[in-house]
């Protein structure tokens, strides 16, 4: 059964993009995907998981109280023994963001391909993906108009990783 609910920055929705991200990774942090592909034009160490009392410690060992950034979870979940996949546009600015990443997953559990002219948004697990016009950037969770879809499908999930591995397989 696919399940979908569109999401757009400045709606009287009373759904942030950022709550639906959130609830994506703590899903991901409880229950880990085999496999998560991260798939952006540009990309930043943005807090995704608001933790201010520590609720969220359990599902993390190695996640502090406070904000989870993105290269957080995924390097919390490559420990866990996700494969981690990351396609991002060949652009400076992501660089800082990549180099942090390296430094903190586990040893072969992180892939990085990139391209000069990537300019798909997905974020894809085993049976869901966010896709849509947001980059993973503070503009694009907090400033710019955006809209994302939450497709909860396992057929979907898995059509998405099975391209992604065709267009950057680890040759």
């Amino acid at each position: 059964m696919r399940l979908a609910r569109t999401i757009r920055t400045r709606p009287r929705n009373g759904v942030a993009i950022s709550e639906v991200l959130s609830a994506v990774l703590v899903s991901e942090l409880l229950s880990p995907s085999q496999e998560l592909w991260l798939v952006t034009g540009w990309v930043s160490d943005i807090p995704v998981i608001a933790n201010p009392n520590g609720e969220f410690g359990e599902i993390g060992e190695d996640l502090d109280a406070g904000a989870f950034t993105l290269s957080d979870v995924l390097a919390s979940l490559t420990r866990k023994g996700v494969q981690v996949r990351v396609a991002v546009r060949e652009d400076r600015h992501n660089n800082a963001f990549l180099d942090k990443l390296k430094r903190r997953c586990a040893p072969g559990r992180l892939s990085i391909y990139s391209s000069p002219d990537l300019h798909e948004k997905v974020l894809c697990g085993e049976d869901w993906l966010l896709k849509g016009s947001m980059n993973f950037t503070w503009n694009g969770l907090n400033v710019h108009e955006e809209s994302i879809e939450l497709v909860v499908d396992q057929i979907e999930a898995a059509k998405s990783r099975l391209e992604f591995s065709v267009r950057w397989n680890d040759s």
